[in-house]
């Protein structure tokens, strides 16, 4: 693992804003790792705010629901920031904001919990948005360990932060309800040493949740390096945190938890880190899943000449830039960043080494980019790119600026292929 300049202090004062809705939202169906919803409204149908509009297709898969009321203007299909195909449901806003609410049901077993989850279509939403309801277990005795992921270690992020700074009632209100329903030996709320001023925060709930002090490196929120951190178990990337039973929660995932149970209200909604350079705007706000980039960045006052910005979904590590303000804001997208471009010229592999000390899954990434330039899939086999998670530390600490990520990403699609 690396130290990498954090820029988080720009947004870490303060407590959360509301962003103003849009007038129009596009409602990704790929809301989760894994199949995508299938919508179950039709053009020109009216909405309300909460109701289900797309039906979860299958276990890895989750529910949406619409983030107002309005009316459905079309279902379209179209490229995605990965560059693939996906659809979206748009919807124009007419800010009655009239809302249905999840119906409320005992949540006293472990079965009726991940209903819960389900029915909210709750994701991970540190990124990965992996459909929480599959995580955790339907029955009693698994899960020994429940570690809250507050290592939020991506530069610029603050919007966990705040959650914990600001929302840690609401948030230790769902540990309260885990430990009733899974009874896990222990809790641990994981944080950065930069965050320590949060101990005091979460001191009067020490006999429900630990807190555990990590070191300010990256990518120490990977939940396998936080796994290790935490437990020093080292599990392989194939392995299932909940079958040593651990299971690792983002702190958003949990406040989203904390809105369905609590009051009834699914994901339609997340907490943004809006930040990058020289934006007067800078800070958290509570966005509406659906809303475009553009709006984002023009409430906070960064709009004009976005052509010389990279805008990035996420963090500047393991984000994706976009390349259209049209694109929205979707259940996992932890920031919208607006980074000045600057010049930036690749070199030819020196063979430091470098990239290989800070990979924290002990790969060799350089080897990725000379097997990708050969089309060499054994190579890529054998220096397990699968077991690459992508967290960019071997590029941010290369001298010659060699395109590792991009090898890495092209070479696990060039595998993809070759299986077929």
């Amino acid at each position: 693992m690396i130290g990498i300049v954090s820029y988080k202090d720009q947004t870490k004062e303060g407590d959360i804003r509301r962003l103003e809705s849009p007038a129009v939202l596009s409602v990704p169906l790929s809301a989760s790792l894994g199949k995508p919803a299938f919508p179950v409204v039709e053009p020109g149908e009216r909405v309300l705010k909460n109701q289900l509009i797309g039906r979860a297709d299958g276990i890895v898969s989750a529910h949406v629901h619409s983030p107002v009321s309005g009316i459905v203007l079309e279902i379209k299909t179209a490229t995605n920031i990965s560059g693939k195909s996906e659809t979206f449901i748009v919807l124009e806003n007419d800010f009655r904001e009239e809302a249905l609410q999840l119906s409320k049901s005992d949540i006293q077993t472990p079965r009726n919990f991940v209903n819960l989850l389900k029915d909210a279509g709750i994701v991970g939403a540190g990124g990965a948005q992996f459909p929480t309801h599959v995580k955790f277990p339907s029955d009693t005795g698994k899960l020994k360990t429940f570690i809250i992921n507050g290592a939020e270690c991506e530069p610029y992020l603050t919007a966990d932060f705040t959650l914990m700074k600001n929302r840690y009632r609401e948030l230790m209100q769902v540990v309260e309800l885990i430990r009733k329903v899974y009874q896990p030996d222990k809790v641990v709320l994981a944080i950065e040493k930069r965050n320590k001023e949060l101990r005091f925060v979460f001191e009067p709930y020490r006999e429900i949740c630990s807190v555990k002090l990590l070191p300010d490196s990256y990518p120490q929120g990977s939940e396998l390096q936080l796994i290790h951190s935490v437990t020093g178990l080292k599990l392989k990337k194939t392995q299932l945190p909940i079958s040593k039973g651990v299971l690792v929660s983002n702190v958003g995932t949990l406040y989203g938890i904390y809105k369905a149970a609590f009051e009834g209200i699914p994901f339609t909604e997340r907490v943004v880190t809006v930040s990058g350079d020289n934006l007067e705007g800078a800070g958290n706000y509570w966005v509406k899943v659906g809303t475009p980039v553009r709006h984002v960045l023009a409430s906070a006052g960064k709009i004009s000449g976005w052509d010389n910005c990279h805008v990035v979904l996420g963090g500047p590590m393991m984000g994706v830039e976009v390349h259209r303000l049209d694109t929205p804001v979707s259940k996992g997208t932890s920031g919208v960043l607006a980074l000045e471009k600057r010049p930036l010229e690749a070199y030819n592999c020196i063979q430091c080494g470098y990239c290989v000390d800070a990979c924290p899954m002990g790969l060799m990434p350089m080897q990725f980019a000379v097997a990708y330039r050969e089309n060499d899939l054994k190579a890529f086999e054998e220096y397990r790119l699968g077991q690459c998670i992508e967290c960019g530390a071997c590029e941010y600490i290369c001298p010659s600026n060699v395109p590792l990520i991009d090898s890495i990403k092209r070479g696990k699609q060039f595998i993809l292929e070759n299986h077929k």
